[in-house]
Parts: C-alpha cells; sequence; structure tokens
C-alpha cells in the first residue's frame, strides 16, 4: 500500500479509490496504478522500486481550473 492518501476520482468523485500492483500475465513489470471502482478510471502505469507512491503522486495530480 501506498504511504501517500488518494484523492477522489477526478471524473465521478467517487471515494472508491485503491493502489495496487498489478500481477496479471500481461503485466511482466507488475507495474502499480491507482484504479477508480465506480467508473474504472485509472492512473498511468508505474514501474520501480517506489511504484505505488509514484502511481498514487500521479493520481492525486489536478490541473488547476481558473474560471
Amino acid at each position: 500500500m501506498a504511504d501517500i492518501e488518494l484523492k477522489p476520482c477526478p471524473f465521478c468523485g467517487s471515494k472508491s479509490v485503491e493502489v495496487f500492483a498489478q500481477y496479471e500475465e500481461d503485466c511482466p513489470d507488475r507495474s502499480a496504478i491507482v484504479r477508480c471502482h465506480s467508473c474504472d478510471a485509472q492512473s498511468a502505469q508505474m514501474v520501480g522500486r517506489d511504484k505505488l507512491n509514484m502511481a498514487a503522486r500521479a493520481w492525486n495530480m489536478r490541473t488547476e481550473v481558473k474560471p
């Protein structure tokens, strides 16, 4: 589990989001992502020693919208 608290989904607003390492056959590098369980949005895939925290930081990035 990542050391970073996850923000709600930027698309649907759900708080049902999770960071996890993928262990499927189609992910030989066992990348990590954050996925929303409500709308299936996901972060970019991260690979490396700190991949869970990298995925969490990518998920939490938001562009500030100015009126």
